[in-house]
């Protein structure tokens, strides 16, 4: 099993507090090429009510909402869950307050904790390529989901920071998880979507890329995601690499691929 789906490893380093997760959102919340806020663009999809009950799983630092929540309909209610204590607490910091009814719980999608039709929406940003058990989280999902209900899942698609990927590969640094064939992508997702939903839509994000302009944002990202502290020697030739290509070019360019599935309908009606 790749770490990507390893709970434990998860909860003990990648996920244990906001500090790595915080630093992939800098890189792409200052050099994406698209203008557009990525959680803006996804809220965009959301077909949210007032008085609407909302699920949120792997919700992480919260900044969906932050975000975007000026545009939350009146008497949401609205449940952030994640695996990791850590990361709700961080939640907490940033939204108790804020005039909306948050409420934060430990969830484990495989198992969610709440009866049948309990929600109009269900989220999952980013995240369900780290359950490893997908098919039951799916299935968990679908009925918690009231009969009318949405869920929303945003992936990547295979080619998504390759580039990033290959910058690892060149000075040898162990990175979190290769990728697998059964991964939840953009490109398998509507098919393990299709089991328990009758309705699967995508939509991608237009004039995706990161345009780096700067060395340091980079190399905390590509810190994130090793299994192992880079090394001086490992760190020195990705500093060069990326300050060459930086002279040379203006930026290094780092291709992305992401969007958002929108399911609905039960498929054994």
């Amino acid at each position: 099993m790749s770490e990507l789906a390893n709970q434990q490893y998860l909860l003990t380093d990648q996920y244990k507090n906001a500090s790595k997760l915080n630093a992939r959102i800098e890189l792409h919340q200052r050099f994406s090429a698209n203008p557009r806020d990525w959680n803006e663009w996804v809220f965009e999809h959301f077909a949210f009510a007032e008085g609407n009950r909302i699920l949120e799983l792997g919700s992480g630092t919260g900044i969906l909402w932050q975000k975007n929540l000026s545009r939350l309909p009146q008497g949401c209610i609205v449940t952030l869950s994640d695996l990791s204590e850590g990361m709700l607490q961080e939640a907490q910091r940033n939204l108790l307050n804020r005039g909306h009814s948050f409420t934060f719980q430990i969830i484990d999608a495989q198992a969610i904790p709440h009866k049948d039709n309990s929600f109009d929406s269900v989220i999952a940003n980013h995240m369900l390529y780290h359950v490893p058990d997908r098919a039951r989280a799916i299935a968990e999902i679908r009925r918690v989901l009231k009969p009318t209900g949405r869920f929303y899942a945003a992936a990547n698609g295979i080619t998504h920071l390759q580039k990033i990927k290959q910058l690892i590969q060149r000075v040898e640094l162990a990175q979190v998880g290769a990728p697998e064939a059964h991964e939840f992508k953009l490109e398998n997702g509507a098919e393990q979507l299709e089991r328990s939903f009758a309705h699967v839509e995508l939509y991608r994000l237009d004039n995706n890329a990161l345009i780096v302009t700067e060395v340091e944002p980079l190399l905390a990202f590509i810190r994130s995601i090793s299994l192992t502290v880079p090394t001086t020697e490992q760190e020195q030739t990705l500093c060069s690499i990326i300050e060459r290509e930086i002279a040379e070019r203006g930026a290094v360019h780092i291709p992305k691929d992401t969007g958002i599935f929108i399911a609905y309908g039960n498929n054994e009606d």
